[in-house]
């Protein structure tokens, strides 16, 4: 046998494999020596655009739209990338800044965790702190509409400004692509209805809806023709490693900035396999903050293990609620009783009415495609013990396997995972398995699968 480390949160965990597993992580990106010299560095010298200071002379007020709390992007702290944009705003006498937190269709922020994640910088004279909230009609103004959304409408204090700023995290996306650049705007301030297009059933249908694809793909080219409807004078896109520390700093024109942040991190994240897997062991990381997000790293694992394969999901989940929105529950709840192929039928149906939340479902129906069967994905988190949700109670592990007294919840984590896995390798002992240590931060690809 041989150990392999996995992240629990912001602690690690030890599992033992078998000494014919593998274990595949993606390229390293170093980080930077000097952040936060970088960081101004970028502003003062853009790509495809001027400087920051340039741009803020003569505006009266700005916008900056920053992620939630489901990205980790470094705002805050001495290498955040929030307060060198303020400051250099405030120095070129912009006396009114918004900053709007793109929830996109998340829930709202509470205050606590929104000096947290931004730092007291944001919380100063002559800034305002604004969560998105995109089913409140009198926050969206419309501004027309595309082939695919029939109106796109976007947050009225953003279109309202005269300096507008996008932030974010650029990193891949197993529909966009990639993070970050015009996800900021669409979907994080649109209106919900904008999803309509932009998380489409037939968009995600498409091939090329996939992790690192941008040149033709309907998700990523959607958001980018919406961002440009609304406008974005400027851009900060930061790469990070897993630690969080910053590998990059990408600011200026938002197709431009975006573009040099995802070429920076392609190569590190493309794990090549040359076959599949029985068993792929995985770990949800920081998107892990509930069920909805940790399908990022279960569909990424999806990718390298054989049909009717098994996955074990290894998530800590933080957030106060932790499955997700009323909405998502009451998809899954279909997706429970459809199966997948037939809610993939239902949702591409000429007479199906669009719901929010519907997006992240249809993904998970691609997770179950490939392992046939719910009870091939073995989630193991400890939150999810006392949901109701037939799907969730299928493939949660902490449903089983009880907490011993007294036993803290992360011997509690390291014992779901071990027991879990000897469980599936004693009933099929011939089994190959894949750690994937990286969990959702790498790509694996096989060409003929």
């Amino acid at each position: 046998m041989k150990t392999v480390s996995l992240k629990y949160g912001k602690e690690q965990i030890e599992v033992n494999v078998p000494d014919s597993s593998d274990i595949l992580c993606g390229g390293k990106v170093e980080p930077l020596p000097e952040p936060a010299k970088e960081i101004w560095r970028s502003l003062n010298e853009p790509i495809g655009t001027a400087p920051l200071s340039g741009l803020a002379k003569g505006c009266k007020d700005a916008a900056i739209v920053v992620s939630d709390s489901t990205r980790p992007v470094p705002y805050s702290g001495a290498n955040g990338i929030l307060k060198p944009i303020i400051d250099t705003l405030k120095k070129n006498d912009i006396g009114h800044i918004k900053i709007i937190v793109g929830t996109g269709t998340h829930r709202p922020m509470e205050e606590s965790e929104l000096r947290e994640m931004l730092g007291e910088s944001a919380f100063q004279a002559g800034v305002e702190v604004i969560n998105h909230v995109g089913t409140d009609s009198s926050m969206l103004r419309s501004i027309g509409q595309t082939e695919r959304t029939p109106d796109v409408s976007v947050n009225s204090y953003y279109l309202d400004a005269e300096l507008k700023i996008a932030t974010g995290l650029v990193e891949h996306h197993y529909m966009a692509g990639f993070s970050g650049g015009r996800k900021a705007i669409c979907p994080g301030i649109c209106g919900q209805s904008v999803t309509y297009g932009f998380h489409s059933a037939p968009i995600l249908n498409e091939k090329n809806t996939a992790s690192l694809v941008l040149e033709g793909n309907p998700c990523h080219e959607e958001a980018l023709r919406i961002a440009k409807m609304a406008g974005v004078d400027f851009s900060v896109n930061v790469t990070i490693d897993n630690n969080k520390q910053l590998t990059g700093v990408f600011s200026g024109g938002l197709e431009e900035a975006h573009l040099a942040a995802a070429e920076h991190i392609r190569g590190s994240i493309c794990v090549e396999l040359d076959r599949l897997y029985d068993v792929v062991i995985t770990q949800a990381d920081k998107v892990g903050v509930n069920h909805y997000q940790s399908l990022k790293a279960a569909f990424e694992a999806s990718r390298a293990v054989k049909p009717e394969g098994r996955i074990v999901l290894l998530a800590r989940l933080t957030d106060p609620d932790a499955v997700g929105t009323e909405d998502y529950k009451r998809m899954l709840s279909l997706l429970v009783r459809l199966g997948p192929e037939k809610l993939c039928a239902r949702l591409l149906s000429d007479d199906w009415t669009f719901e929010p939340e519907q997006w992240q479902v249809q993904m998970w129906s691609k997770v179950f495609k490939r392992i046939g069967n719910p009870k091939n994905l073995y989630t193991c988190a400890m939150r999810l013990a006392e949901v109701p949700c037939g799907l969730i109670a299928e493939t949660n592990v902490a449903a089983e396997i009880k907490r011993i007294g007294g036993e803290d919840e992360l011997a509690y984590a390291e014992r779901m995972v071990q027991t879990t896995v000897d469980k599936i390798l004693a009933v099929c002992p011939e089994s190959k398995a894949l750690v994937l240590p990286d969990g959702p931060y790498t790509v694996p690809s096989y060409s003929r699968g």
